[in-house]
């Protein structure tokens, strides 16, 4: 698997404290190591994010964030 950041919760907890994050360029791409990051750590997931060219959206429980958004993680 490939994540390219994880970042953390300022409050600490033993369950959903990290947010996995997958930067995409272009328009066509896959998830899979994404997915399979979620599938195995559900536990400790908080939001899986995936910043991409496109607009906002939240599908299958992963949120989809303009470029331009990034400073508001």
């Amino acid at each position: 698997m490939e994540i390219d950041f994880l970042i953390a919760k300022e409050k600490i907890s033993s369950r959903h404290n990290i947010s996995p994050i997958e930067v995409k360029s272009g328009k066509n791409y896959t998830l899979s190591s994404l997915k399979k990051f979620k599938a195995k750590y559900t536990q400790q997931i908080y939001i899986p994010y995936v910043l991409h060219t496109g607009d906002l959206k939240d599908e299958d429980g992963i949120l989809y964030l303009p470029l331009y958004m990034t400073p508001l993680l």
